[in-house]
């Protein structure tokens, strides 16, 4: 009777264990531009938002427990069950760029993601807890998966060699913020000559040298360098993806107010005055979608350079953040004369337009089962246009590649 009791008490500890282990958690990090591509399809691998538990943060505050808000976070964590992983699957995503993520994985740094204890009781977005900045933000733990926009390459961050799977296309574009006026095309010299000189004359954008453009000024806004965003515009414009540029920070709610030159010592990559930038995209669409009729000049220290100026910005963004920034009011810009607005598909299926990038997918070697089955989980989301949405294309639609970030596009 003693080994009938110790065996049915092995067999319950073995099927305790077998349900413990059951339960998967998994950890991304990377590019900003794709975070709501990839949010979508890890809710669409998971059976919809009805069958998941969601929580989310981003930097620059998110208060609302809608769908978009949680697409458009910094910090998330969802939970759900997930095509061909069995039991329960979590999955934890903090978005801080493609160099840095890649740089985070590749060393096994530490990062800070939101708990699954913020999770709610009940799914769907309605339910979601939801924190202003990162206050939701407080595990701190590694991630095996990174998303990022450029090849490992570009980055400062070069080995160890990750395993890399192209899983979609990203295309950006730039825009100008609003109540910009005659500006409408941005070129591969004119992006060189404004990350050189951190401005230029209005009227090389305009042509128009008797106006109020022969004085006013276009001011460069964009990525820190640790983003994906950022190499990827300065290669596709043969500026040179670790050359310094020269960026502003700037401030205001209904309107920008100052622009000061990005201080050094202020976040990623800052070594030099100019070279900082913002950590996400989603700060640069809402200070696009703004105006900027008199704003303050600053230098790098802060010390007041000149008041009043009538002044137009420029960012180069992800096609989804360019998206919200224009319907916020922002200007959008043709590349080299081609305009892509997010529903041309064509213009990048065929290589006519060529400010896109592969959206990459990083992981360590010797993933275990469940991390291969989510990878392929996303391989196969990411190649529906209904889960892409505006986020980005389908890799196997293409009919070009370039292989190399800024490279020539072509069969």
């Amino acid at each position: 009777m003693k080994s009938v009791i110790h065996l049915f008490t092995a067999v319950l500890a073995l099927t305790v264990v077998q349900q413990a282990a059951a339960d998967v958690t998994l950890r991304l990090t990377g590019s900003t531009a794709f975070r709501s591509g990839t949010h979508k399809a890890i809710v669409a691998m998971m059976g919809g938002e009805a069958n998941c538990k969601f929580a989310t943060a981003a930097i620059t505050g998110n208060t609302t427990n809608t769908q978009a808000s949680f697409e458009g976070a910094d910090y998330t964590v969802i939970r759900g069950t997930a095509t061909g992983i069995p039991g329960v699957t979590t999955v934890h995503c903090t978005w801080s760029g493609s160099a840095t993520g890649i740089h985070d994985v590749a060393l096994g740094n530490p990062l800070n993601f939101i708990p699954a204890t913020a999770l709610p009781g009940s799914n769907g977005y309605a339910n979601a807890t939801v924190g202003n900045g990162a206050t939701l933000a407080t595990e701190s733990t590694t991630a095996r998966f990174a998303f990022s926009d450029v090849f490992q390459s570009s980055t400062p961050t070069p080995t160890p060699a990750l395993v890399n799977t192209n899983l979609a296309i990203i295309p950006f574009s730039f825009v100008a913020n609003e109540g910009t006026t005659g500006i409408t095309n941005m070129t591969q010299q004119l992006a060189r000559a404004l990350w050189t000189n951190g401005s230029q004359p209005k009227k090389l954008f305009t042509g128009n040298a008797a106006a109020a453009d022969a004085e006013d000024l276009v001011l460069a806004v964009g990525r820190d360098n640790g983003s994906g965003t950022r190499i990827t515009q300065l290669a596709e414009t043969k500026y040179g993806v670790f050359t310094p540029v020269q960026q502003w920070k700037l401030t205001g709610t209904t309107a920008i107010t100052v622009a000061q030159l990005w201080p050094v010592g202020d976040g990623v990559g800052s070594f030099a005055a100019g070279n900082g930038g913002y950590t996400s995209g989603s700060t640069i669409r809402t200070f696009m979608g703004l105006p900027s009729p008199l704003v303050e000049l600053r230098d790098e220290t802060g010390a007041s350079v000149a008041t009043d100026l009538p002044l137009s910005f420029i960012a180069w963004l992800g096609i989804a953040d360019s998206i919200t920034a224009v319907s916020n009011g922002a200007v959008r810009l043709s590349y080299e004369g081609v305009t892509y607005d997010g529903s041309n598909a064509s213009l990048i299926y065929e290589g006519l337009y060529t400010g896109w990038g592969y959206l990459h997918l990083y992981t360590p070697s010797g993933l275990s089962t469940d991390e291969n089955q989510f990878k392929t989980n996303l391989a196969t989301q990411l190649d529906n246009a209904s889960v892409l949405g505006s986020s980005g294309l389908r890799v196997s639609q293409m009919h070009v590649s370039r292989s190399n970030d800024g490279a020539t596009v072509g069969p």
